[in-house]
């Protein structure tokens, strides 16, 4: 009988749905493509306690310019455009005061940074209050987490190691320190706000991108330790399926311990080198194709 993946999600099984399995079960090759089989074996790594948040990066308030004029006037000229580098007190602008007689002049720019807001144009006229550009200097990015209010809160410490991950890199990770922790929030708000500084070098980094951001919040220890997608189940009855050969998979509970960003502990159930499902094994719970017992003569049954 031929298998195919599903979702590979852990969902309870629906009413008249197949009850799952708990034998050990046997695929054939063939089989085990349909269902997309992946695996990857438990090791020892240090693990730290964390708390996962909600993230988005800003620009630090001291990287961050908003370019305006002094006095009305009109722009004649642009001296850089969207998405320049642009140095310290190097022209911008070009502007002519509206006061009958002033001289043309030049706006510079107050830091270096990256042009990314451009509104001016040439001919524009504009009044002190007008932003006519912003600048910002991406060499170190802001993640400003959202945490809603309840005790752990008073776990976060400024200093803290933090570690952003973002769907635009996947598999990257983004180290930086926290900075602070707003000491009150938003009326109407539930969420306080956690700031950690990140470095940027190589300008990968831009402000906007949304991710997780995992705050540890104790000292590493090495464990034993599997993706946290290769577990399935719910609190109290966590299992993971095990290659013991190939294309050979039993059933093992398991006891889950410190949980940071995509890692999982594993307390008891799995031993360092075991290799473990971690795609395609939510199926294998309905699969019914077991492994015949010895004296069978190898045979495949149904049930």
């Amino acid at each position: 009988m031929p298998l195919h993946a599903g979702p590979g999600h852990d969902h309870p099984s629906e009413p008249g749905g197949a009850a799952p399995q708990d034998g050990p079960v046997e695929l054939t090759a063939q089989q085990a493509a349909n269902l997309g089989m992946q695996t990857v074996e438990a090791e020892i790594i240090e693990l730290a306690p964390t708390l996962e948040v909600p993230a988005v990066f800003v620009l630090p308030p001291e990287r961050h310019a908003r370019i305006t004029a002094p006095f009305p006037g009109r722009v004649t000229a642009l001296l850089a455009k969207l998405g320049d580098h642009v140095k310290r007190d190097q022209p911008l602008l070009r502007v002519t005061p509206l006061a009958v007689g002033s001289p043309s002049q030049e706006i510079r720019a107050p830091l270096d940074g990256i042009v990314f807001e451009q509104d001016a144009v040439i001919g524009l006229p504009f009044t002190p209050e007008t932003t006519l550009m912003q600048t910002g200097d991406y060499r170190e990015l802001l993640a400003r987490g959202s945490f809603y209010q309840s005790p752990e809160l008073t776990r976060i410490a400024s200093g803290q190691k933090v570690v952003v991950l973002l769907d635009v890199f996947p598999g990257e990770r983004f180290e930086g320190v926290v900075q602070r922790v707003d000491p009150g929030h938003l009326d109407g708000s539930a969420f306080f706000h956690i700031y950690a500084l990140v470095p940027n070098p190589a300008d990968k980094l831009h402000p906007n991108y949304r991710g997780r951001m995992l705050i540890e919040t104790g000292a590493p220890q090495s464990v034993v330790s599997v993706p946290r997608r290769a577990v399935l189940g719910r609190l109290g009855a966590r299992f993971v399926y095990v290659q013991t050969e190939p294309l050979h998979f039993e059933r093992r509970e398991v006891m889950t311990g410190t949980v940071s960003g995509d890692r999982v502990e594993i307390v008891e159930g799995v031993l360092p080198g075991d290799v473990v499902v971690t795609n395609g094994h939510y199926q294998l719970q309905y699969t019914t194709n077991i492994a015949a017992p010895a004296g069978d003569g190898g045979h495949d049954h149904a049930h």
